[in-house]
């Protein structure tokens, strides 16, 4: 039976510092259930050890048809279009506070017109939609193979004080655990497939459908206001600037003080990783974070149990300076690092 101890709990919490440490208000600080049981108080500060805690096993599930479909079922056209509508207000923004000098002095600038607005923003939202499903949304030949279910299983387990399965290759097809890892990698999409697709879209698709948006709206334009328009313009291809990877960095610091926040009151952490080079939201991956140093100065590291790799943790060094994010120590380009959302479950009693 897996065996916890203050004094390692504490090693991996150097923000206690109180001395003498009191137990009650650690109890306070970490919320165990029950509250006063030491052991779940033990559970609840770490460290997630991935040598013992982790599945020994790597995510290497094989993507059949059937479950091709149910993965692409979280990626439905309703979803697609409700991702798209929400980026746009940032060109609408745009367009309605465009002021567009008046060439006879004293008078007052343009505005455009809501016909040309309603014309932009309609085929704005099309090239939207239209670019999330050139993103790739096939879960056929993938890598994410079951990299949620695994982190949330480990997790859910580690919780409730019980071992993970010691075997070193995958369950078999239809066994307990196999079903397990599937529905919480199921769970896992439920919760943050939007994300991942708001982030790929902001990252891959807004930058070039700015560049759209503004040819329709200098094409809408007819003369006079035309002229004025395309001279407010100039040599500028997209008058819009929304999206790219410095957003991405933009909102990756912001999720770092939610993840550190909760390593902070917990053990462990699932982390999405959106990746440059990669569209297609099915290879993209999640992870385990279990612990982390941020000295503050823009740097960071984290620590992960990656299922891909097997019971073995592993440290990511974050870069947040510069105009886009940069992690080293780590196989792909990553661009976006995701505090996911993940709501614990009681294991079946057989997993």
């Amino acid at each position: 039976m897996r065996t916890y101890g203050f004094i390692q709990a504490l090693r991996r919490h150097p923000e206690v510092t109180d001395r003498p440490v009191s137990v009650d208000s650690l109890r306070e600080r970490f919320r165990p259930r029950p509250a006063t049981s030491a052991r779940a108080l033990l559970i609840r500060m770490g460290p997630f050890v991935a040598a013992t805690d982790a599945f020994r096993f790597t995510n290497g599930f094989p993507i059949t048809g059937e479950i091709a479909a149910r993965y692409a079922a979280f990626v439905g056209e309703e979803l697609i279009e409700q991702v798209a509508r929400a980026a746009l207000p940032g060109y609408l923004e745009v367009l309605t506070d465009l002021r567009i000098p008046n060439p006879i002095p004293g008078l007052p600038d343009f505005t455009l017109p809501d016909a040309v607005i309603d014309l932009v923003m309609n085929r704005t939202l099309a090239r939207l939609v239209g670019g999330l499903v050139d993103l790739g949304l096939d879960p056929i030949g993938s890598t994410y193979g079951r990299c949620g279910g695994m982190a949330f299983a480990a997790n859910d387990l580690y919780l409730r004080g019980r071992p993970v399965d010691p075997r070193t290759t995958i369950p078999p097809e239809d066994s307990p655990l196999d079903g397990y890892l599937l529905d919480r990698l199921l769970d896992s999409l439920d919760l943050n497939v939007r994300t991942f697709l708001d982030w790929l879209m902001t990252l891959h698709v807004m930058p070039k459908v700015g560049e759209f948006a503004t040819a329709a709206l200098l094409d809408a334009v007819g003369a006079p206001l035309g002229t004025a328009l395309r001279l407010l313009v100039g040599s500028r291809l997209d008058i819009f600037g929304l999206g790219g990877a410095d957003v991405l960095l933009t909102r990756t610091k912001q999720q770092w003080r939610t993840l550190t926040r909760r390593l902070d009151e917990q053990a462990a952490w699932p982390v999405g990783i959106v990746f440059g080079a990669r569209r297609n939201p099915f290879d993209q991956h999640q992870v385990l974070a279990i612990g982390y140093d941020d000295p503050g100065n823009g740097t960071a590291e984290l620590t992960i149990w990656d299922n891909n790799h097997g019971n073995r943790d592993h440290t990511l060094r974050i870069d947040f300076r510069g105009d886009e994010l940069k992690v080293r120590n780590y196989d792909g380009d990553v661009k976006g690092i995701i505090a996911e959302r993940y709501e614990a479950r009681i294991p079946p009693a057989r997993v």
